[in-house]
């Protein structure tokens, strides 16, 4: 778990944890340099819990990077991801143990139920998310606060230290890549959504330096973001990972489309949203609602609209 902040929902989510019918080997917290009463509280967990383990930064790494440093400190087989604000149930970690399985996959999650009040009924309509390599090519539609994963899977993955992209993207993608991901098609977890929980404040961040909110705005404004991040790190190490992975034979698409992200000219370029068009139902972040040619477009400009959107690469070295 890694914390910042949190006074106002952490025992709750905590005690749900403690609670939990598989025992829990570890439960390693790292602050993130928080102004409240969080550290008291964990330090108050700490003293009554000998598996609870407090770190506290010496500095604010962001939630990316203090993720990144804390999944590393485990020393379990199974290591599960926690926000400071959720509630897990009681048999989120024994589920996600027996479908994980001896060796299978390395990555289990679940369906979680995000709302403002707390319930465990999913609301009526859901639809899950897809979580093929595909689809997530793009965007992650597998958050982080919901992952079981294996410790020998972590060790194995290629340098990713300072980079800026979403760590349960990586993480997903990764695993997806080696089809080695498995989802447990029932709510384990509330998801609480608050004024100042990561997912909105980053939305509001998003919007309130966005160029501009026209309809058209991400086709055009989108191509001279698309160039900015090609020559980002953090770009280049998760779309080069991509090519690495995948071959003309497995995964294909992506490992043709993930070159030509990787390759210069007016030619590649074209090229590039060409293939996005072809495989846009594979591809497309989800969900969509247009048809015909109007999604033909969007597919072709997909990687200036996503990238428009997708900030997790933006004004990052």
């Amino acid at each position: 778990m890694c914390t910042y902040n949190g006074e106002k929902f952490l025992r709750e989510q905590m005690d749900s944890i403690l609670a939990q019918t598989y025992p829990i080997h570890e439960i390693i917290v790292c602050d993130d340099c928080s102004t409240d009463g969080t550290m008291d509280i964990l330090q108050e967990y700490a003293e009554r819990h000998p598996i609870v383990r407090v770190i506290q930064n010496s500095s604010n790494k962001g939630c990316n990077q203090n993720f990144h440093d804390t999944l590393y400190l485990a020393a379990g087989d199974y290591i599960a991801i926690s926000d400071q604000d959720d509630i897990w149930f009681p048999q989120k970690i024994e589920t996600q143990v027996q479908a994980i399985g001896t060796g299978s996959y390395d990555i289990c999650f679940s369906d979680t139920i995000a709302s403002t009040t707390y319930t465990k009924q999913l609301p009526a309509g859901y639809k899950p998310l897809p979580f093929a390599a595909e689809t997530l090519f793009f965007r992650n539609t597998v958050p982080g606060h919901t992952m079981l994963l294996r410790r020998e899977f972590l060790a194995g993955l290629p340098d990713w230290d300072n980079m800026t992209f979403f760590y349960d993207w990586w993480l997903a993608m990764n695993a997806a890549l080696e089809d080695s991901i498995i989802k447990c098609d029932m709510p384990l977890s509330w998801h609480r959504l608050h004024d100042q929980s990561v997912i909105l404040t980053t939305g509001k961040s998003m919007v309130a330096i966005r160029d501009n909110n026209s309809a058209i705005a991400p086709y055009i404004w989108g191509i001279g973001h698309y160039f900015k991040v090609r020559r980002l790190r953090s770009w280049r190490c998760f779309y080069g990972n991509i090519h690495d992975k995948t071959s003309p034979t497995r995964h294909p698409v992506l490992h043709e489309i993930s070159g030509l992200f990787l390759t210069n000219g007016l030619t590649a370029l074209f090229r590039q949203s060409y293939l996005c068009m072809k495989y846009r139902r594979e591809i497309y972040p989800l969900p969509h609602t247009a048809q015909g040619l109007v999604f033909a477009l969007r597919g072709f400009f997909a990687p200036f609209i996503c990238f428009y959107y997708n900030y997790s690469f933006r004004f990052q070295p």
